[in-house]
């Protein structure tokens, strides 16, 4: 019996210590996060980048007509008696233009995680059990040998 104690000891640290590293709100959870908060900090300086060259866009559209029917024409708008010469091989129309990258945090359900808590849980509660028993016999021996 007394060498269970020692050994409920160790597991209670390892399941401790895998919960500090693996479990979901652990080392390796605090570094996926952080990841993720560094992708969304270069997602909103694009973001920012891009709105900065479509403002200087919008002023150059507000300043001349030129820029204006180039652009017209990139995306298929022509003046009424354009003559439209279309080249084989190449899209009549330009392609959408994306505005960001969609940024999502994937959470995956992680069974281990609950394995992790349950086994740390359920060896504390066994450690506490056993050195409550343990207390109560040393006690108890105690009390024995003073009366005998």
């Amino acid at each position: 019996m007394r060498h269970l104690f020692p050994v409920l000891i160790v597991v209670f640290i390892v399941a401790s210590a895998l919960i500090f590293f693996f479990g979901d709100s652990g080392l390796t959870a605090y570094g996926s996060l952080d990841r993720y908060r560094e992708k969304l900090a270069a997602n909103v300086e694009d973001l920012r980048n891009r709105n900065r060259d479509l403002a200087g866009d919008l002023s150059s559209l507000r300043e001349g007509s030129e820029r204006a029917v180039v652009l017209a024409r990139a995306i298929g708008l022509y003046r009424p008696g354009d003559q439209v010469v279309k080249l084989e091989g190449r899209p009549s129309r330009a392609e959408p233009t994306a505005i960001g990258t969609l940024v999502k945090l994937r959470k995956t359900s992680d069974t281990r995680n609950s394995v992790f808590k349950s086994t740390a849980m359920g060896a504390s509660l066994i450690l506490l059990a056993f050195a409550g028993i343990s207390i109560r016999r040393s006690r108890r021996r105690a009390h024995d040998g003073q009366s005998g």
